[in-house]
């Protein structure tokens, strides 16, 4: 792990909601993130006042950017074919679309 980040605490993600491990602050980051991500869903005013509470104007923007970078390379990614901690070679994968050449 990177940065020093506690594996167990990370593999606990998918079960945020239920987990002790998180903070109030990682817990309004993670209800954020997906307010952001999940389609026709929206980012309420009660929780931006919350996430105000967590964190600074700096740090909403950089989290704002996070997490959309990581919807926008999850809307990206997939139709390439481009795996997790992978490349896209798309010649060698019949299945996905060729986007080049």
């Amino acid at each position: 792990m990177q940065a020093g980040a506690d594996e167990d605490k990370v593999r606990e993600i998918p079960t945020w909601r239920e987990s002790r491990r998180f903070s109030d602050a990682e817990r309004v980051a993670f209800e954020y993130a997906e307010a952001m991500t999940i389609t026709g869903q929206r980012v309420s005013d009660d929780l931006f006042a919350r996430l105000q509470g967590c964190f600074d104007e700096g740090q909403i923007v950089e989290l704002t950017a996070a997490v959309a970078l990581e919807n926008f390379r999850s809307k990206f990614n997939v139709p390439l074919g481009v795996e997790s901690q992978g490349f896209c070679f798309l010649e060698d994968r019949p299945h996905s679309r060729r986007a080049f050449g």
